[in-house]
């Protein structure tokens, strides 16, 4: 029993000696691991010690470095001493420069608007010469149509006077009796008592009885240029004068004095409506002696007696109905600046369209 407990004890304590120098070796082991980074670690460190030895040799070149731009800083603070009234006076002139610069923009601005303006004048100076030069063109040609009607004219009248002086007397035309150059013959012109033209027939009766007053103030009006008459009106005007003017010295009295001249001086817009106005109203007013007396409206009585005499008189003495409408309508025509005549006229078709006026309205 001895023997197997030795023998059991023994084999219990070599394997605790195993188990042992397995520790042991796994401890040596171990501290190989460590030996071995210990190392790895120092060769590191060695490394390091080696980057690190050059940099004490450049102490002295960084030393060096920063006393130079210590030293750089100074001088540059320096020139930027001297720099400054310099830089002072720069700034001086460019501002200087800068309002000398304005002054000149404004001077060019207003040189442009100059050169702007001139090229406008030049451009309506230019316009203006072409207009004067069409409008003297124009001239020029209406001048020369005047002078060939001038010469016609001339010629015609010297056949007139040629034909009056071999004893073969024949009348003016209108174109010529109305030249500027007989003006003073028209207004100097004998009374034609004579005539038997409607007008001057009409005007003799109408003045038969009129005192010497009212003949002047007849003859005051009939003298005065109208801004509307016609040529044949103008004429018309002063024969119808001149039998005025031989009525008033028929009555002992000084008629007034000839005008200077037939033609209106104004002959706008204004005064021939105002004058169509006035002419109106006094046909208008119907019969009377200032009727007769205005040659514009001479035609308009010549129309109106004609239809006057085609129609016949209605019961009780009343004015037909056409000629209450024609009377009317003659009138508007006036108003409007027409001067109608009996040539122009179609008594026909204004009685079919008078055909259903109203009785009842005079004339």
């Amino acid at each position: 029993m001895s023997s197997d407990a030795s023998t059991v004890a023994l084999a219990a304590l070599m394997d605790a000696v195993s188990l042992l120098r397995g520790e042991v070796a796994a401890l040596a082991r171990s501290h190989a691991r460590v030996e071995e980074t210990q190392l790895e670690m120092q060769r590191r460190l060695d490394v390091i010690d080696t980057g690190l030895a050059p940099i004490n040799s450049l102490l002295p070149f960084q030393e060096a470095i920063l006393a130079n731009i210590v030293e750089g800083d100074a001088t540059t603070h320096k020139w930027l001493r001297l720099l400054e009234p310099i830089m002072g006076k720069i700034a001086d002139q460019t501002d200087h420069n800068r309002d000398a610069i304005g002054a000149l923009h404004q001077d060019v601005l207003r040189t442009q608007e100059a050169a702007d303006t001139g090229q406008r004048r030049t451009a309506g100076i230019a316009s203006g010469l072409e207009i004067i030069a069409e409008r003297l063109t124009s001239a020029i040609a209406e001048s020369r149509k005047k002078q060939s009607a001038d010469f016609k004219s001339t010629g015609e009248l010297i056949a007139v006077t040629g034909a009056a002086v071999l004893g073969r007397p024949v009348p003016l035309p209108v174109h010529l009796e109305d030249n500027p150059m007989l003006e003073r013959l028209v207004l100097s012109q004998p009374a034609d008592l004579a005539s038997t033209e409607r007008a001057l027939v009409d005007w003799q009766t109408a003045i038969a009885s009129a005192n010497a007053a009212d003949l002047i103030a007849l003859l005051k009006k009939q003298q005065t240029p109208s801004p509307t008459d016609t040529p044949e009106s103008r004429l018309l005007r002063y024969r119808l004068a001149a039998i005025t003017r031989a009525k008033i010295e028929e009555r002992g009295a000084v008629p007034p004095a000839r005008p200077t001249t037939t033609r209106a001086t104004d002959r706008s817009a204004a005064t021939g409506f105002e004058r169509s106005q006035e002419l109106a109203e006094l046909w208008r007013k119907g019969e009377s002696t200032e009727l007769y007396a205005e040659p514009e409206l001479a035609g308009a009585i010549d129309l109106f007696d004609a239809a006057e005499r085609q129609l016949a008189p209605t019961e009780g003495g009343a004015s037909p109905p056409e000629l209450v409408t024609l009377h009317r309508d003659l009138a508007q025509r006036i108003e409007t600046g027409s001067r109608p005549k009996i040539e122009e006229s179609d008594l026909d078709a204004r009685r079919a369209r008078a055909s259903a006026a109203e009785p009842s309205k005079d004339r």
